[in-house]
């Protein structure tokens, strides 16, 4: 059995003075996540993994805490953690825990069954591949997942043969939705050929499905059009109940089978920031929670579809809402300053809540709470991974504001340097966050790519803005970026700059910038149109915002912030891009990215590298082989991060500035 040190990353200096947070320690926390509290409420299971993988395949293991555990040390490992167990989900009458788990052949899962009280996992699927999505039926016989088509014997055979051209678009591989019988170890794909299903949900009576599916397997079709279907658990053809744009998340039935929620986007931009009902027919569209002033993050249902459960983004904070079938919120957990894994998990009678938290300056941990009269108590918490994080030399982090121009107030977090100071000014970095439909929140900021107590400890001021376009902040203000990207989100952050040097914290000689993804195309954007910034880290960034949309995997992505795509209209798209003006560039770029990164191409960092060399300008280009979207390897993650404070340092310091003068 491998075990899961719950210091993991202790501080191994022998001075007393707190150190800064070392990429070796960042790269090998203890990340935990996927809190399921049992519908008795007894105890939480959750998974328990690391923040980078060491070697070719994910390792986590599954553990389990009482609920009324008077120590945080109380939780114990329940799964070996030698291969990849997640997505832990108790059945109905709290005796059974199914999970995922890729312990017969790495890299490729299964589903297993085991008793609450310990044991050994049992398969109970005899497929195995990429699978999401599992869930019980209300009456605990039987278990849903979605499964994505494995390669079949000629495919292997041709890929053998070296007979193995690809036609783009053609033999797609569909996510199918499988009904398995746990206690006959049998299973039936129910959903049709060519088909792939994005979310579903059992009905009450467990004898069908509601699916939201697509006829094409693309993830760029996420962002248009997808049906809404009424199928048996039996299989056989669906019946549409409607269309929407977007997936229907988090879809959830009336526990009378009347009613249908799930989120969706009430504007251009698709995120899913707000609860729908229909009546199980399609009919009656009503959005329940039009007006709210956050952002819907998460919506569940612990007890059948009687009660229905938020998880919330409000500001820079978590809070957790009953919402009752007609609309009416209340609070279930009021406004937290920190933030906890979505979703919040409640019994079945919905008097015990349990939820990953964690804060500014804690890492995440599991906590739970005593619910009286619909209101949750204080937070207690259960598990104690990461001690060794806490004394180390971290920022204190608070949420800040300003206005912007046209009088719009923007809310972001500010993380001081470790032994700040008042009245002396700092290196301060503007970390963008990415999306850009997404925002920084009061969670640990420490990891590959969210570097603020990182930079903290070494002396940085680092402000995490949430410019227009963010979300928290409801509808409106999440798509006011929509028809001009680069243009408020880019006003929004540089107030913000200023108004951290007009209260004597950043150092106006001393500023850096960085981000990943939409903030590394933030990024890109804000040194072709100032030259304030002496240092720029671009991670995953897009400059070139037309070859964007014809190399990355979402190019329908971009239809929620213009109104036509790059193929019919390219000069919106060419007019926020950094390429095009790359001649107004002085500040040195460091550019990152994985080399095998579907989603923003490798070839828009190359881009930016190659036009800024051609100026004689400072600039690296590092890429990371077999890496994502997100770096993942933990030697990957070390070698980024230590390249990142190396080029802050070679740039802010204080003698780097005096000799650039």
């Amino acid at each position: 059995m491998r075990l899961y040190r719950r210091d993991t990353a202790a501080v191994t200096e022998t001075s007393t003075e707190p150190q800064p947070l070392t990429p070796e320690q960042l790269a090998t926390m203890t990340r935990v996540g996927d809190a399921r509290l049992a519908p008795d409420g007894t105890a939480v299971v959750f998974v328990v993994d690391q923040a980078s993988k060491d070697g070719e395949n994910e390792q986590a293991a599954l553990w389990i805490a009482p609920f009324d555990s008077t120590s945080a040390g109380a939780a114990r490992q329940f799964t070996s953690g030698l291969a990849n167990d997640r997505a832990p989900r108790w059945s109905p009458d709290s005796g059974r825990i199914a999970f995922l788990s890729d312990r017969a052949e790495r890299g490729k899962s299964s589903v297993y069954v085991m008793p609450a009280d310990g044991g050994e996992g049992i398969r109970v699927f005899d497929q195995q591949g990429e699978l999401s999505g599992l869930t019980w039926s209300s009456d605990g016989r039987f278990l849903a997942v979605l499964f994505t088509e494995p390669e079949t014997a000629e495919e292997k055979k041709r890929k053998e043969d070296r007979d193995d051209a690809n036609v783009w678009d053609h033999e797609q591989k569909y996510q199918r939705l499988w009904v398995i019988d746990p206690d006959a170890k049998t299973a039936t794909c129910v959903s049709p050929d060519a088909r792939q299903v994005r979310s579903y949900a059992w009905a009450p009576d467990a004898e069908r499905f509601v699916i939201c599916a697509t006829g094409n397997a693309r993830i760029d079709d996420l962002f248009t059009e997808n049906e809404l279907e009424i199928i048996p658990r039996g299989g056989g053809e669906p019946t549409s109940i409607g269309t929407l744009t977007g997936v229907a998340s988090d879809l959830t039935w009336s526990s009378d089978g009347r009613y249908l929620v799930y989120r969706s986007s009430a504007g251009q931009v698709v995120h899913g920031e707000h609860v729908y009902r229909i009546n199980a027919d399609g009919s009656d569209r009503v959005c329940l929670t039009e007006g709210y002033s956050g952002t819907v993050e998460g919506l569940s249902s612990p007890d059948g579809g009687s009660s229905l459960v938020l998880s919330c983004a409000e500001g820079v904070d978590f809070a957790a809402h009953w919402l009752s079938w007609d609309g009416e919120m209340s609070p279930l957990l009021s406004r937290q300053e920190g933030w906890a894994d979505v979703p919040a998990s409640v019994s079945c009678d919905g008097r015990r809540l349990g939820l990953v938290w964690q804060t500014g300056v804690e890492p995440e941990n599991v906590h739970v709470a005593e619910v009286a009269d619909g209101r949750a108590g204080a937070l207690r918490k259960v598990t104690d991974f990461n001690n060794g994080i806490t004394t180390a030399a971290l920022g204190t982090v608070s949420s800040v504001s300003w206005t912007s121009d046209e009088g719009i107030d923007v809310e972001g977090l500010l993380v001081l340097p470790h032994g700040y100071v008042e009245g002396q000014r700092y290196p301060t970095i503007a970390l963008v966050h990415g999306g850009p439909t997404w925002a920084w929140s009061r969670w640990f900021h420490g990891s590959w790519h969210d570097w603020g107590q990182m930079l903290a400890g070494r002396g940085y001021a680092v402000l995490l803005p949430n410019p227009r376009g963010s979300t928290g902040r409801g509808s409106e203000y999440m798509n006011a970026n929509a028809g001009d990207i680069g243009g408020g989100e880019y006003r929004d952050m540089m107030t913000g700059v200023d108004a951290l040097i007009e209260r004597g914290i950043a150092d106006p000689d001393r500023l850096g910038i960085g981000g990943w993804s939409w903030g590394g195309y933030m990024t890109a954007w804000t040194v072709s149109q100032t030259t304030r910034f002496k240092a720029a880290v671009m991670g995953a960034g897009l400059p070139n915002m037309v070859s964007d949309n014809y190399i990355g995997d979402i190019p329908s992505a971009n239809l929620s912030y213009f109104s036509e795509s790059a193929a019919q209209n390219p000069e919106p798209f060419w007019e926020r891009s950094a390429i095009r003006y790359i001649r107004n560039v002085t500040t040195p770029v460091l550019i990152l990215h994985g080399a095998a990164d579907d989603r923003v191409n490798p070839m828009q960092g190359k881009e930016m590298y190659v036009a800024l060399r051609s100026l004689g300008l400072p600039v690296e280009f590092v890429t990371y082989p077999r890496e994502g979207h997100s770096i993942r390897e933990r030697k990957h993650q070390i070698d980024l991060m230590n390249r990142v404070i190396a080029w802050y340092e070679r740039y802010l310091s204080a003698g780097a500035v005096e000799q650039s003068r």
